[in-house]
């Protein structure tokens, strides 16, 4: 009879819980007190207070949702090298190695026991420490079992992951201190080298932002993903008609675990690692335990990747230290950089070689490697900063742009906010052209220092955000540009073409009346005003204030939309605030509840547990201030027909 192939051994699985109990027990001890206990003292504190029990509810669904979730998390990502450590700890001792390779027990069965041991452990304990918090809440009339069974889920999936990852990195050395160095520095290498290369190139890239986020890899960094990737936010609101027609949206006061997408991608993915980590091991010879890398093919992955990482964080930070640590970033040498990154890239390639050779003597060996190294590194550096890939003269066609973000901020006035018609994205095009074509003189304003004057402006940022019809965005950001007043007649200059972006009619209004903008999901609650008189000397000479009614603040919000789009303002200006200037003007405050988040019911806001709350409340209104200057005549007049009186001027 053919016999049946095994890939569990019952005395292997039973001695690895014997002698790793320890473990176990401090694993599920601190699961123990996170949860149940947490859970307990909540509740017990809770339960004096009369007519609780449905709030209390809520709330400790969020907070069980948020330890299944973050908790979770960080444990696993924590505990799951120290399992994988513990039960594969024998690949790091020759003898150890020889000795259970020497058993009557294939590989596979070794690798699945001892693999299935760990996770056993993980497993179990994070499900007992859910079982006991729900029996607690039940107790106290608080159980959500949808979100304890989320939760629970949540941290198992997280488990299955990185407790994978670690034995798959346990795999791959023989040095029982290298695997947590190799797991650590793996989760961040992604996001971290991307933050080095955008340092890099935002040094020496016209108009490349090097200090933005990493967003291109950050998958590849699954604990820096998983933590944007996971958010507990309030579940969607209800929406319900009532008996006399009228429609009403309440909020349904239980919370939502979002990003279980994202863990269920990587619990699949570990799965992935878990089969890739059982190939390795077939693979791997006994005799490598006690090498810091045990497969071939690694072992140039491990060198140059040590010489690159040493090159573009310890590199850059030497010439920052030395050389850079008064200078602004217009001064950087390139040539100093790079001869700084040379000289660490270096040292981290020979001492790769050194562990992977265990010994001093590697020049002969790897003098060549460190050659192919230098000149990569080099030719990186010299395109790079040559702009060999056309980045800094790009300019989106204006057909491809849906809509730009634009920060423009200037020893005058400024604007932050988005475009999407067609003569506003023109002149954003037109004013990032000009700052392109100004490069040079605005590099070579940073190697000396400009003092600003009448006749003088600094343009502080100037950033702008594009989206394109594709769904691409494309980024670019300059820093401190000077403008001179005379510029102003130059045809595509940067102060003619950066004037027309901020007195173009769009932005008017959006830097004046931000989300009031444009009719939109809002209720506008009431407001305030304070008419305020200068002299002819521009000292202050009077004020009147008062409040405004809902409809009163209605009113002057369609009058200022009129007054912007016919441009009947105050003209912008880089080099001064024009809006403070005039011998008269209405400082406005007005007040209004926006309504993109479903949550407004008529004047109200309906708060996460059901409750009205009132439009004055902190928590749901919104406030914005509008300067009316003596041009704006449609504001003006319907200040006049509310019988608002106005000081004379």
């Amino acid at each position: 009879m053919q016999s049946v192939t095994s890939f569990f051994d019952r005395a292997l699985f039973r001695r690895d819980l014997q002698r790793f109990w320890p473990l176990w027990f401090g694993y599920t001890l601190l699961w123990l007190l996170i949860l149940p206990l947490t859970l307990l003292n909540q509740l017990a504190r809770a339960s004096w207070i009369s007519h609780a029990g449905w709030h209390i509810a809520k709330e400790i669904s969020h907070d069980v949702l948020a330890i299944g979730a973050y908790g979770g998390l960080a444990m696993a990502a924590i505990f799951g090298i120290f399992f994988a450590m513990a039960m594969f700890s024998y690949l790091t001792a020759p003898r150890a190695t020889q000795g259970f390779h020497s058993m009557p027990v294939r590989r596979e069965t070794l690798y699945a026991t001892n693999y299935l041991a760990g996770l056993a452990c993980m497993v179990s304990s994070i499900v007992l420490a859910f079982a006991l918090a729900g029996v607690t809440a039940a107790l106290f009339d608080a159980l959500d079992l949808a979100a304890f069974g989320t939760a629970c889920l949540a941290a198992v999936l997280a488990v299955v992951f990185f407790y994978s990852f670690a034995v798959l990195c346990m795999m791959f050395t023989g040095q029982i201190l290298a695997a947590p160095v190799f797991y650590g520095i793996l989760n961040f290498l992604a996001v971290g080298m991307e933050y080095l290369v955008r340092n890099f190139a935002g040094t020496f890239l016209y108009g490349y932002s090097g200090y933005m986020a990493p967003e291109t890899f950050t998958i590849l960094s699954p604990i820096w993903r998983l933590a944007q990737a996971l958010s507990v936010r309030a579940a969607p609101d209800v929406d319900l008609i009532l008996s006399d027609g009228t429609r009403q949206i309440v909020s349904s006061g239980g919370y939502v675990l979002y990003g279980m997408e994202w863990l269920g991608v990587y619990a699949a993915v570990g799965v992935v690692f878990a089969l890739l980590g059982l190939l390795v091991y077939r693979k791997r010879p006994s005799e490598v335990s006690g090498s810091i890398v045990t497969v071939a093919w690694a072992r140039p992955v491990f060198k140059y990747g040590v010489a690159l990482c040493a090159a573009f964080s310890v590199g850059q930070l030497v010439y920052y230290l030395i050389f850079g640590i008064n200078l602004t970033s217009g001064e950087y040498s390139l040539a100093g950089t790079i001869a700084c990154m040379l000289f660490a890239g270096l040292l981290g390639y020979f001492a790769a070689e050194m562990l992977l050779e265990k010994s001093f003597r590697v020049w002969r060996k790897g003098r060549v490697g460190a050659v192919v190294f230098s000149a990569v590194l080099v030719c990186f550096g010299v395109g790079m900063s040559l702009d060999l890939t056309g980045f800094e003269g790009y300019v989106p066609a204006a057909e491809r742009v849906e809509s730009v973000s634009v920060y423009l901020s200037s020893t005058g006035d400024y604007f932050h906010g988005k475009f999407s018609e067609p003569e506003s994205v023109g002149a954003a095009l037109a004013a990032h052209r000009a700052v392109i074509a100004d490069k040079d003189r605005q590099l070579a304003y940073r190697d000396r220092a400009t003092e600003e004057s009448g006749d003088t402006a600094r343009i502080y940022s100037f950033e702008l955000n594009y989206t394109l019809t594709d769904g691409r965005v494309v980024r670019r950001s300059y820093k401190d540009c000077h403008i001179t007043a005379a510029e102003l007649r130059e045809a595509g200059s940067i102060a003619q073409t950066a004037t027309a972006l901020l007195n173009c009619p769009e932005a008017a209004r959006s830097r004046a009346l931000g989300e009031l903008a444009k009719d939109g999901s809002y209720t506008i609650t009431g407001g305030y005003y304070n008419a305020f008189r200068n002299d002819e000397e521009g000292a202050y000479a009077g004020n009147i204030d008062g409040e405004l009614t809902a409809a009163q603040a209605s009113t002057l919000v369609s009058a200022l939309r009129r007054d912007y789009e016919a441009g009947r303002t105050a003209n912008a200006s880089l080099f001064e605030d024009t809006r403070y200037n005039a011998r008269f003007r209405v400082e406005l405050e007005l007040w209004y509840i926006p309504r993109s988040d479903g949550k407004t019911v008529g004047t109200a806001m309906v708060n996460d547990y059901g409750e009205i709350t009132k439009p004055s409340s902190p928590a749901a209104s919104r406030s914005i201030y509008v300067i009316v200057t003596p041009d704006m005549t449609e504001a003006l007049g319907a200040l006049a027909e509310m019988g608002v009186e106005m000081p004379a001027f």
